[in-house]
């Protein structure tokens, strides 16, 4: 109860701006389409997804930056310091799926987007978990600042370093791929992102524990 007491204190920081991604997720895609349709569905997936995570995510930060006793006066209250770090978490897992149901409902609007299927989500939720993974723990050692321009940096180099990625994993031979068992490997890439995130969620929870609030 505590947790999603926390969670729902997050997503109303950022309500307004709540909207302004839902738009961007569902322009970005059709736009995409127009513009290099060969890549419109796997490019227009992954930057609505990490956009939308890692921007919510940031103003959730900014926010509580601006207002550093609130964060001291909840863990002095029954939210436990443990509970605060894991609701930034889930609060960024909840985002991830809700783009995976926008994106979803917008290949049946517009087929040129393709089918979602499993795959992508499941090896995008392996991305996200090891951006995450690292992403909090800096951002509870170092601060709000220094995070920020961290921030800026990887979404500006992965704006232009992703379509060249697409195009060079277009042009190799991946047929032995499909000698594996499909089912293991993305079992497999869940367990991973999974094993991940308590890493990261144990470390950043270390680190705040400590933090002077």
């Amino acid at each position: 109860m505590m947790l999603y007491q926390l969670v729902k204190k997050d997503f109303l920081l950022v309500k307004k701006y709540v909207l302004i991604m839902i738009g961007l997720c569902i322009i970005l895609p059709p736009f995409l389409i127009s513009s290099i349709p060969e890549y419109a569905g796997i490019m227009g997936f992954v930057l609505i997804s990490i956009y939308s995570v890692f921007m919510l995510l940031q103003y959730v930060i900014l926010k509580e930056t601006q207002f550093p006793k609130a964060s001291a006066l909840l863990c002095a209250l029954p939210y436990s310091r443990k509970d605060f770090v894991l609701s930034k978490y889930v609060f960024c897992i909840i985002i991830y799926l809700a783009c995976c149901m926008v994106f979803s409902f917008e290949t049946l609007v517009f087929p040129q987007l393709g089918s979602l299927g499993v795959t992508m989500p499941v090896m995008l939720f392996l991305v996200i978990s090891l951006i995450l993974s690292v992403y909090l723990p800096v951002h509870y050692k170092l601060g709000c600042e220094k995070t920020k321009i961290i921030f800026a940096i990887v979404i500006m180099l992965f704006s232009f370093v992703f379509p060249q990625i697409l195009k060079i994993v277009s042009s190799l031979n991946l047929s032995f791929i499909d000698l594996q068992n499909t089912a293991i490997l993305l079992s497999g890439a869940i367990l991973l992102s999974i094993i991940i995130l308590m890493v990261s969620v144990t470390i950043s929870m270390k680190i705040y524990q400590k933090a002077d609030l």
